[in-house]
């Protein structure tokens, strides 16, 4: 197959990651694959880098930006309709909702065989205010009257989608994201130890792998440490991550009291050794699709305790894997961390859980596997 990727931007982010290995396990599979992405600005880290070093075509747009701009959009919905032409592609995949948006209108003006479309979660609650919110649900309905297949990462935001009305139930499927797991079994002894984050060994560490962006609710993990500190002052929270809330974050430690007992390890290319450092993995999103990084930590044999949000509730298993609360409620969360800090055998019990639960359900070679089959599904039933 000729297939056609499009995201906004390659940051560093669940999303991206998703995209890049799917297109790299396609390649792999023999399709001519190509992936278009705007520029890959942000301080979350770009992620551009590391997919064209493993081999994944890439063909950037300027035009193809995140934010609204009526003018670029309408070109860069031009050039990707051009693109499209040029290249025959018998599936256009588009991810998260912009490129969602602009690819989708370019692949239907192309005539394209199959137009595929992953939002990865959604931007229904927790992103925009109510005009825009409803800007963008209206334009999600109308994007998937011409879409062939709505890919959801989890059972939830599917039905969140079949709730606000997005499409009718025989357009979606639930892929969970993959995650390429061997990065985590080569973690080993020989990288970043806590000493060289400042954490004493017989810390106990609290960690969180995130964008440093409102919407990973860091503002309440940190509201939750108060009194987790207060009961066990060895804790640390480990902090791994950049974004446009670094300094806010930081003085909010330092207004908490809490400024010597919070890492902010910033942006890393060693995510899985640093995951190894932890004892207990924490997310306090207001809003996420799945929650990839919850998978991560489950292969790490890590107990969570993760917000009761969208896609969550379908990787964290209550009181098996981990324990969910109500976002944007530091009580709540405090009161989980404790728990699982005054019953260290739990924790061990539910990181085992964890790491059956995800490995090998959410790997790359299944999702790869599931996405090809829709593409078949929908390219067979238009060549009848």
């Amino acid at each position: 197959m000729r297939i056609l990727h499009i995201i906004t931007r390659m940051v560093v982010g669940g999303a991206q990651e998703n995209t890049m290995l799917t297109v790299l396990a396609q390649q792999a599979a023999g399709h001519e694959v190509l992936l278009v992405t705007g520029p890959s600005l942000g301080e979350e880290g770009e992620l551009e880098t590391r997919a064209r070093a493993l081999g994944a075509k890439i063909r950037v747009v300027p035009e193809l930006v995140r934010e609204l701009d009526p003018v670029r959009d309408l070109r860069a919905t031009a050039v990707l309709r051009r693109l499209i032409r040029e290249g025959d592609y018998s599936v256009v995949h588009t991810h998260t909702s912009k490129a969602g948006v602009v690819g989708r209108l370019a692949a239907r003006a192309a005539r394209t065989p199959a137009i595929i479309h992953t939002p990865h979660g959604h931007v229904f609650h927790g992103y925009f205010g109510p005009w825009k919110t409803a800007l963008f649900r209206e334009t999600e309905r109308f994007c998937a009257r011409f879409t062939d297949r709505l890919i959801m990462l989890t059972a939830n935001e599917q039905r969140e989608h079949l709730e606000l009305g997005i499409a009718p139930a025989r357009k979606f499927v639930t892929i969970h994201s993959g995650v390429d797991f061997s990065r985590f079994e080569k973690a080993g002894a020989n990288g970043t130890t806590r000493a060289d984050l400042g954490i004493p060994e017989d810390a106990t560490v609290i960690g969180c792998v995130a964008r440093l962006v409102s919407i990973k609710g860091h503002e309440y993990l940190l509201r939750a440490m108060p009194p987790v500190l207060q009961r066990f002052p060895k804790a640390r929270l480990l902090l791994v991550g950049d974004g446009p809330l670094t300094e806010p974050l930081r003085e909010l430690a330092r207004t908490l009291g809490i400024a010597d007992r919070v890492v902010f390890a910033g942006l890393r290319e060693d995510v899985p050794q640093l995951l190894r450092l932890m004892d207990l993995f924490a997310l306090a999103s207001l809003n996420e699709g799945m929650g990839r990084v919850l998978v991560e930590a489950g292969a790490c044999r890590l107990p969570s305790v993760a917000t009761r949000v969208s896609g969550i509730p379908d990787v964290i298993e209550e009181g098996v894997t981990g324990l969910l609360v109500d976002p944007a409620s530091p009580e709540q969360m405090s009161e989980a961390l404790m728990q699982l800090l005054e019953d260290p055998e739990r924790a061990r019990r539910m990181g085992e859980a964890a790491y059956r639960k995800v490995v090998p359900a959410f790997g790359v070679e299944a999702m790869v596997e599931r996405i090809e089959a829709v593409y078949q599904e929908v390219l067979a039933k238009k060549a009848r």
